[in-house]
């Protein structure tokens, strides 16, 4: 049983605690938010190119750089995904509704300070649960097998479907939709094409990145640009030319509307925390999860048209998922996203045997990771404070310089992706399909969340259906996946009868 350990916590906080750390910290939050904030390039691509650092850095300042680069641009995405409706990384999509709805109204300030806010409360949370609760944590994520994944993927799709939208028949097109594009490529079993139409690049599948830049950056872009050439008075400041405002400065964040959206706050911070602590789901899911939810407990009558709660919602959720992602892999080896592979790779290359004995026989490591992990969000709260108002007069360029100025950062960031041009011709198709949805007034979360989570409910589907041999009772078999199958009829049931 793991016990603290005083004279190894005194000796993490000493190294945590030095100037030199800091200053490492600062660095990577400063790099995060910078990289984050720009569509297309995920924040995993600058914590895969100071990864090699760990060959000559002592370990904490290696920590301390990727820890606050990973931080840094999990907030980062948020910026570009309320200011401009374009998510700078894919877990800020399920910020763009009520964060890019609020910058169209003048509110574009107190839609960052939330963002950002939310996202430290909910980094907090995530880090404070993974110190005190990541033995007890650990030891049940691995009762998720295929059928309790199988369950909870269920759940998650269903919670989206149902609360996303006041008609339910355009969430089950638009999850239809998602899950369509997901299945593009090989199988997972057989190794088989699926719907690639002959197309080689389309045999990996559709690519993410590409999907989420297009579809909800692209027909914001075009109808920006249109209005410019049709109608040049439609080139003034964004805030004026939808909405016709009066030029005056905006309004910051009040401690009553940071306050009044506690509830979504902490729903975000637990669901983020409980998803990410779980092999696979990330934080697309959990902020797109936690957004769905919040929907059906604020009173917010302009949710999803530019409310806080859903910034809040969304981003504590977003960024409760990276001090959970380490649960796993501290515990089990096991990372919890791609990024926290790349984290786990450093400690390996540091010589740190990240596995079921590291809270073991490597106190002191693990105890700094921690103080890192709190650490940093005081940082992430300094630099996302001091950039903000630089992000808010973005928004006041002229469209007619701003627009194709991101139609240009867009295409680059697509192409910067995996530098292939055919990345960017399906950024293109998926922004044909988001001017579908706006024309149509269809939900976008069902399609991003089921685009997501197809791959997983498949394998652990199908995973589950070879090792029962087709019982189908196997998927109720265990107390865990019973209380998930239970929670989503209930959540459909309940949702039913709201509507009658």
């Amino acid at each position: 049983m793991f016990e603290f350990n005083i004279e190894a916590a005194i000796g993490a906080a000493s190294l945590v605690f030095a100037l030199d750390t800091a200053i490492f910290v600062m660095l990577g939050i400063v790099v995060g938010i910078t990289t984050g904030a720009i569509p297309g390039l995920a924040h995993s691509l600058p914590i895969a190119l100071v990864l090699p650092f760990s060959f000559f850095l002592p370990i904490h300042q290696t920590m301390g750089l990727l820890i606050g680069t990973y931080q840094g641009g999990t907030y980062g995405g948020s910026i570009t995904a309320i200011a401009f409706g374009t998510p700078g990384t894919p877990g800020a999509a399920a910020t763009v509704a009520d964060g890019y709805a609020l910058t169209q109204q003048g509110k574009g300030k107190k839609a960052l300070q939330m963002g950002l806010y939310s996202s430290v409360v909910g980094g907090l949370f995530g880090s404070f649960v993974l110190i005190f609760l990541v033995v007890p944590i650990g030891r049940i994520a691995p009762r998720f097998g295929p059928a309790e994944l199988t369950a909870l993927y269920f759940l998650a799709l269903s919670l989206v479907v149902v609360f996303s939208t006041e008609n339910p028949g355009k969430g089950i097109l638009s999850a239809g939709i998602g899950f369509f594009l997901a299945i593009i490529g090989r199988d997972i079993i057989t190794g088989g094409l699926r719907f690639t139409f002959g197309i080689r690049y389309m045999q990996s599948g559709f690519p993410l990145v590409p999907l989420l830049m297009g579809f909800f950056a692209l027909p914001e872009i075009i109808k920006q640009i249109h209005g410019v050439i049709t109608d040049p008075t439609h080139a003034g400041e964004i805030a004026d030319e939808d909405l016709k405002l009066p030029k005056k400065a905006e309004q910051g964040l009040t401690l009553k509307e940071f306050f009044g959206s506690w509830k979504a706050t902490g729903m975000g911070s637990v669901l983020g925390t409980f998803l990410g602590a779980l092999p696979g789901p990330g934080a697309t899911l959990a902020a797109y999860t936690s957004y769905s939810v919040g929907s059906q407990f604020t009173k917010d009558k302009n949710y999803g048209k530019g409310s806080l709660d859903g910034v809040a919602a969304a981003e504590s959720a977003n960024n409760a998922t990276c001090g959970a992602t380490f649960i796993p892999m501290l515990t089990f080896g096991i990372p919890g996203s791609s990024i926290a592979a790349l984290l786990m790779a450093a400690l390996i290359m540091e010589g740190v045997p990240v596995g079921p004995r590291v809270v073991i026989d490597h106190t002191q490591v693990v105890y700094t990771i921690f103080l890192l992990m709190l650490v940093a969000n005081p940082f992430n709260l300094v630099f996302g404070k001091l950039l903000i108002p630089v992000f808010t007069r973005l928004t006041k360029i002229p469209a007619a310089v701003l627009w194709p100025t991101i139609a240009i950062v867009l295409v680059i960031g697509t192409y910067a992706y995996s530098n292939r041009p055919f990345d960017i011709i399906m950024c293109i198709v998926a922004g044909l399909i988001g001017y579908f949805y706006r024309w149509f007034k269809i939900p976008d979360g069902p399609l991003v969340l089921a685009f997501l989570v197809t791959p997983l409910f498949e394998a652990s589907f199908r995973q589950a259906i070879t090792i029962s041999r087709g019982d189908m009772l196997f998927f109720v078999g265990s107390p865990i996946s019973q209380i998930l199958w239970v929670v989503t009829a209930l959540s459909i049931f309940f949702f039913l009868r709201k509507k009658n």
